[in-house]
Formats: structure tokens, sequence, C-alpha cells
């Protein structure tokens, strides 16, 4: 397995596991893949790497602040937490294609399984919204709190919150129907930190101090100890873990894979 770090002071790294890292571009937030290609934004800009030789193809100006990157059917689109919007951008040459607003210090995006549709996490909007092809604005659906994490789920989403408890956030993870239905499904006196869809249906939650599996027959499956994980990716025959608490991404329930300074977001590639 090929592995790219996005790390937040170190740089970008790529390495296969056995050889090392190699710092192939600047310091980088967020990470996404398609068609050969992987791309990586942090600092206002976006730079597109070939995914074999790690060699950089271009590298365009985005709004500041890039927290999650995705595909969109063949448009890679950028939230930004700074500028409060997701850009559309063609993958192939960087230019922008259209933006849209996405809440306030909005924090994650997912794509559905079967394309079409883009959510995005409104952070402090309290929100999450739903886009179609083109960026075309569906729907928001209004939470409590701030949404910190959105995964598409068989029957709907899946939104990973942050709700204030006394003097302290702890986190909540509410299912959303498409017909705006909600309901909560799991509740932890932890600060979240992200969210994972998982194949097959239900989701991984990154809280302060672990991990936590929820299925749809709304029972935790199990929990896994780190201190603060910013990321979650699913990988084959795993998943891998950013985080940035003991400065580590490691395989759930596995060995460590890197070691580095703020690891923010890990990309597995065959």
């Amino acid at each position: 397995m090929r592995l790219w770090v996005a790390d937040g002071e170190k740089g970008l790294m790529r390495g296969d596991g056995n050889n090392g890292f190699q710092r192939i571009g600047p310091p980088g937030e967020a990470l996404c893949a398609w068609g050969g290609l992987v791309y990586c934004a942090g600092n206002g800009q976006c730079a597109c790497y070939d995914a074999k030789t790690g060699a950089v193809l271009f590298s365009v100006a985005v709004p500041g602040g890039v927290c999650a990157l995705a595909m969109l059917n063949e448009w890679l689109c950028a939230l930004s937490a700074d500028a409060d919007s997701v850009t559309a951008l063609c993958p192939r040459t960087g230019q922008i294609l259209c933006c849209a607003p996405a809440g306030m210090y909005p924090r994650d995006l997912a794509v559905h399984p079967g394309g079409g549709l883009l959510a995005a996490a409104g952070g402090a909007a309290g929100e999450v919204l739903l886009f179609g092809k083109e960026l075309r604005f569906l729907c928001a659906y209004r939470l409590p709190g701030t949404v910190c994490g959105v995964c598409f789920l068989p029957r709907g989403m899946g939104a990973l919150c942050a709700v204030e408890r006394g003097e302290a956030l702890c986190a909540r993870l509410y299912t959303v129907s498409f017909r705006g239905v909600t309901e909560e499904v799991f509740a932890s006196p932890s600060a979240p930190g992200c969210l994972c869809g998982l194949p097959g249906g239900g989701c991984l939650l990154g809280l302060w101090g672990g991990t936590a599996l929820w299925r749809p027959n709304k029972k935790t499956a199990f929990r896994q100890s780190c201190v603060y994980p910013a990321r979650i990716r699913p990988a084959e025959k795993s998943t891998v873990i950013c985080d940035i608490g003991d400065e580590t991404v490691r395989l759930l329930r596995g060995p460590v894979l890197y070691r580095g300074k703020t690891p923010l977001d890990a990309l597995p590639l065959p």
C-alpha cells in the first residue's frame, strides 16, 4: 500500500511503508485521488500530482482554509473553512468552475456512493447542506450544535455534531433522512473529531480519546484508544486513522504507518 500524508508542518509526504517517506510538496490539509492523480490543498493552493511518480503537474490558487477535498462526478470540490464555501475545479486544469455557500466554518465533505450528490458539514451554521451535480443546491438540514462530520448511509446521511453540555463539548451522532427526519443514534461525553462512512453501512466516529463504530442496528460495536483523530479513511481490508494527538497515521487495530508532526489527512492507494 502506498500512503500519501498531508502533514501540516513537514509537508506532503509519500511512502510505501517499507522504504520510508519522501517529502514531495509543501504542507497540506486535505487530499483526494482521481484517475491516477492525487490532489493536495493547503495554504491557499491546490496542487495536482502524478500518483505513480509523485511529480507535480500543476498548482492553482484556491480559497484559504481548505479542510476537505472530494470528487463530485468529474469536478474536484474544495471546502473552505475560511471562505464558508465549496469551490468546484476542473481536475485536469485546475480552472475554477463555480462555487456555492457551505455554512459557517464548514468542516467536511462526503460524496454519495452512486455519485451525483455531495453533502457538506456546515459547521457552526448547524446544517448539513446537500448539493447535486454542478454544485446545484438541493436542501439544508438543521441539526443541534456544530456539524463536524458527514457521511452517506444506506438510507440517508450521518452527521457528527458538537453539542454544548455545560462547559464541555460532547459528541452526538444523528441520522438524517432525505426527507429531513433526524434521530440521535449515539452520544459520547468526548469531543468529536471526524466521521467516516464505511462500505456496507455504518460509520466510524473519531472522538477525543478514541474511536467508535456505529452500525444501523444502533449498537456501538467497539472502541479503540487514540488521542485525537483528524481524519479517518477506508483502506483495503482496513481503515486508516490520522491521529494529530500522537502525530501518527495508523491502521485501525493495526500498526503505525507514519510518524510526523501534524498529519491532517492520509490517502492510502493500492
